[in-house]
């Protein structure tokens, strides 16, 4: 496992930063639970449908384990394969997820709606510069540690500072409310992205810049493909049970074969 280093201000940093992955991991939990069992509590009610709480479910499991397993063992080993593999597969999980789910202006204001867009088109971005440029892995630990590791870092602050205008009557009596949310969750961002250049979370780090990179097996490859390509197909028939065959399926005559 890669480390940085540990200073007093890194010990800091590194207790806040696992903080807030926690917590925002707890809410995503908890919102799977709520989905399942008490769908009335939920911020997001298009939850509350069964199928759309197992597409988010899946989403919450892809993206754990590209944060937490193949992204470090990655970096470890210095595999541009995983790496790049387990980002696409956390792609393909979270599309469905942003086309059909997305209720940010609804829950959260339009200040805070139109950041996260903003962020998802600057982050996507951002993947494909750093994947179209040199190989440098101090890159590939910053997006990891960053963009991924963000999934979480805002969700529970967001969400307690959402409370204080999630009613009309709340909202109107601090009309400042979701200005002052959207200033922490992307004070949040930048400072997060500070920390994860300066290497201030311990551990977290890239990997040693002697040690040679991976060399790719074709058993590597063909798993890769085939685990992003399973993945795909699970998300795509996860959102065709949810929105159904469509309007085309009328088109197909009643006595036609399956």
């Amino acid at each position: 496992m890669n480390l940085s280093p540990v200073t007093g201000d890194s010990i800091v940093i590194t207790i806040l930063y696992t903080t807030l992955l926690l917590w925002g991991m707890w809410v995503g939990v908890r919102q799977v639970y709520q989905g399942f069992f008490r769908p009335q509590d939920l911020l997001n009610p298009l939850f509350g449908n069964s199928q759309a709480i197992k597409i988010f479910t899946f989403h919450l499991i892809v993206v754990s384990l590209d944060l937490w397993v193949c992204g470090p063992v990655s970096l470890h080993y210095k595999s541009r394969l995983w790496y790049w593999g387990g980002r696409i597969a956390l792609l393909s999980s979270s599309l469905p997820v942003a086309s059909y789910f997305n209720r940010n202006p609804q829950s959260f204001g339009k200040l805070i709606g139109y950041w996260v867009r903003f962020r998802n088109y600057f982050e996507i971005s951002l993947h494909v510069l750093v994947a179209s440029l040199a190989l440098n892995w101090f890159y590939y630990y910053g997006l990891l540690f960053w963009l991924v590791a963000y999934r979480y870092l805002d969700v529970g602050p967001r969400r307690l500072l959402q409370t204080l205008y999630n009613t009309p009557e709340k909202k109107a009596a601090r009309p400042w409310a979701p200005i002052l949310n959207w200033a922490v969750i992307t004070t949040i961002y930048v400072l997060t992205a500070i920390a994860i250049y300066h290497r201030k979370v311990i551990f977290a780090g890239p990997p040693d810049m002697d040690l040679p990179a991976h060399v790719e097996q074709m058993w590597e490859v063909i798993l890769v493909g085939a685990i992003n390509v399973g993945v795909a197909l699970t998300a795509w028939n996860m959102m065709r049970t949810y929105t159904g065959p469509g309007p085309a399926a009328a088109l197909i005559p009643p006595n036609a074969e399956p």
